[in-house]
């Protein structure tokens, strides 16, 4: 078993805030360790979670480094706060990112971004660091890595030491200090390091009960510009009204979630988390907002995750709108029908948040990774694969929206230009699904015939005639009806081995994968046919570990390390069970799964001697979409059950 290594924090021990534009990972320990700004895919200004030794953080705690704090979201929102209790005193640390608004923007241009205001002043990340009873002596380290570390940075003390300016050719950072002046002693230096490329600012201070310091943080596009920011603009802003506003936003937000069954606070968490993934300026959803965390200690299956998938998209909207939340999904379609494309041929599976086709993949080799897991990669070169299942995940998502009366609901009509996308996305799937590719998982071999990309091809071809026969619109309706049933024959053919009586991962294989626990999520098949009861038969007998979390697959797929338990795949398991009416089963391994997440329920797996999950990117969308999509089905199977019994 790996040693732990104590300099990096369990990943799911870390709280996120965000704003609908980027996110940062705060620690227990009151260090912000990860946070890119202003975007998602911004570079990098803290990227201690990747090289505890060269990367920057940004740490308010006690002196006393011992007292590690309790973190806590306050209800109903992404405003997370730390509480550190020591012998004199209790101090509260409250982290957030002031949002204006969170109703999803309708999509402008593909040059969106962040930058409404010449120096970025509009958005900050804000630390309102309280004294609750007693005192006590308190540390604030502030280490700016512009550029993941790689970029010389120079710092400066800002007049009266008030704030810190952090500049480079990339990257131009500011904090602002509030209320130094109310507090009996506050003193700031800097420190260089025998080796250390980056100052560290170091300020000390004690605080008193009813006394408190704000320190915000902004990024600027020039040095003048982040110069003006600390020294004056975000001196005037009031940021008790903004945290007010942004708790209301939050709250107001997550009070249109009609999801009324058990579970329900873990639903909304997921809810909220989903929501921070979201891209405001266009509409586009990040798939998760860090990169490089690895699926096993050491390990290199180490990807970047803060671009938009269209499949983890279709999938969180497709959850959202379960919970009544629409105005995602309609944000999105617009980004969509803003991608250049002329097929779909050209439709690619990824892209940058505001369209961007090239994401090149690069290893940022000056770092060590998460306890010493390299390479760091940042961009992602399964842009280029071919994955035929995200048309039919993309029609999937639509076709719920369009079916829960949307349209009509924003007063528009559905056989305009967005049809004739999908439109076109089908007709490629007619030409296509016999094709070879790559599959959800984004296998780095050669393509082959995945089950899963033709039950997608079939959901493909089954959304898009069931749009075009309710809503009556321009379609080759018999063409499509025989593709549809061409595909499912030959999925039941070559994708369903009768000796193993299990569907596997490719065409006449013997390999299982757990991705063949959506045919029936998706209606391509019965939950109680008797091929899917012994699919999910010979998936519990050989895909799942002691604690019954289900692998993706356990065959060779041509990378160097281990797969581990895959969450998503774990909560696919418990719809099925749930489905064929093992509803207790059901629901003790949804328990089992919930009981590995972080103390603020977020999930990011650990490596542990009892049984080893891949850590993966964190929060990641597709846990949070799963585990909303089970606990629904969970919820239904068991009120039909208690329908059952009374009747």
């Amino acid at each position: 078993m790996t040693q732990p290594d104590h300099r990096y924090h369990p990943i799911n021990s870390y709280g996120v805030i965000g704003d609908c534009h980027s996110a940062a990972l705060v620690a227990p320990d009151g260090s912000i360790d990860w946070g890119c700004f202003p975007d998602f895919d911004s570079p990098a200004v803290f990227c201690r979670l990747l090289d505890a030794e060269q990367g920057g953080y940004f740490q308010i705690a006690p002196t006393d480094r011992k007292r590690e704090g309790k973190q806590r979201y306050l209800p109903n929102s992404n405003v997370l706060q730390t509480t550190f209790t020591g012998k004199q005193g209790r101090v509260m640390l409250t982290d957030f990112m002031p949002v204006e608004d969170l109703s999803a923007w309708s999509y402008r241009t593909l040059n969106n971004n962040t930058w409404l205001h010449e120096n970025g002043s509009c958005h900050s990340l804000v630390r309102i660091i309280s004294c609750q009873d007693g005192h006590m002596e308190l540390t604030m380290r502030f280490k700016a890595t512009p550029n993941y570390a790689i970029s010389p940075a120079t710092v400066q003390l800002i007049e009266e030491k008030s704030g810190v300016i952090c500049t480079s050719h990339e990257q131009h950072v500011g904090l602002a200090i509030l209320g130094i002046h109310d507090i009996h002693a506050f003193s700031m230096h800097m420190e260089h390091g025998p080796q250390a490329r980056h100052a560290t600012i170091i300020a000390h201070f004690t605080l008193y009960e009813g006394e408190r310091l704000t320190f915000a943080l902004g990024v600027g596009r020039s040095q003048r510009a982040v110069h003006r920011l600390v020294s004056w603009d975000l001196l005037q802003r009031n940021f008790d009204w903004e945290l007010s506003h942004t708790l209301s936003c939050w709250r107001k937000w997550i009070a249109a979630c009609e999801y009324g069954g058990p579970y329900a606070e873990w639903v909304k968490r997921s809810a909220l988390t989903l929501k921070m993934l979201c891209y405001a300026p266009t509409g586009a959803l990040v798939a998760s907002p860090t990169t490089s965390l690895p699926e096993e200690i050491g390990g290199v299956r180490n990807w970047d995750y803060r671009y938009t998938w269209l499949r983890d998209s279709s999938f969180t909207l497709y959850a959202l709108n379960m919970l009544g939340f629409t105005e995602e999904t309609r944000a999105f379609t617009r980004w969509l029908l803003h991608l250049s494309y002329t097929d779909g041929e050209d439709l690619q599976i990824m892209y940058g948040i505001r369209g961007e086709r090239e994401l090149p993949e690069k290893l940022l080799t000056h770092l060590s990774g998460y306890r010493g897991s390299q390479p760091v990669r940042v961009g992602n070169a399964a842009v280029k694969q071919k994955q035929l299942d995200v048309f039919g995940e993309v029609l999937d998502c639509i076709c719920l929206y369009w079916s829960t009366g949307n349209y009509e609901r924003y007063g528009e009509q559905p056989n305009g230009s967005l049809w004739q996308l999908l439109s076109i996305l089908v007709e490629y799937v007619c030409q296509h699904w016999q094709d070879t590719d790559n599959g959800i998982w984004e296998v780095r071999g050669d393509p082959t015939h995945f089950v899963h990309s033709k039950v997608m091809c079939w959901v493909a071809l089954d959304r898009g005639i069931r749009m075009a026969q309710r809503y009556h619109l321009a379609a080759d309706l018999e063409r499509w009806k025989k593709v549809r049933q061409n595909i499912h024959e030959d999925i039941m053919v070559h994708g369903y081995n009768p000796v193993l009586q299990s569907f596997t991962q490719r065409y006449s294989d013997t390999a299982l994968d757990a991705s063949n626990l959506i045919m029936p999520l998706v209606g391509f098949i019965a939950p109680d046919d008797p091929r899917m009861v012994s699919t999910v038969q010979r998936t519990l007998e050989r895909l799942t570990d002691q604690q019954g979390f289900a692998y993706r697959y356990r065959n060779e797929d041509g990378l160097n390390g281990d797969e581990g338990t895959f969450t998503m795949c774990t909560f696919w398991l418990i719809e099925n069970l749930a489905l064929q009416g093992r509803v207790e089963e059901a629901r003790q391994l949804f328990e089992r799964v919930l009981a590995c997440a972080g103390p603020l329920g977020l999930f990011s797996e650990e490596v542990s001697p009892v049984n080893k999950l891949s850590l993966g990117n964190y929060p990641q969308a597709l846990t949070h979409i799963a585990l909303i999509n089970s606990a629904t089905t969970l919820h239904r199977a068991e009120q039909r059950r208690k329908d059952d019994k009374s009747a």
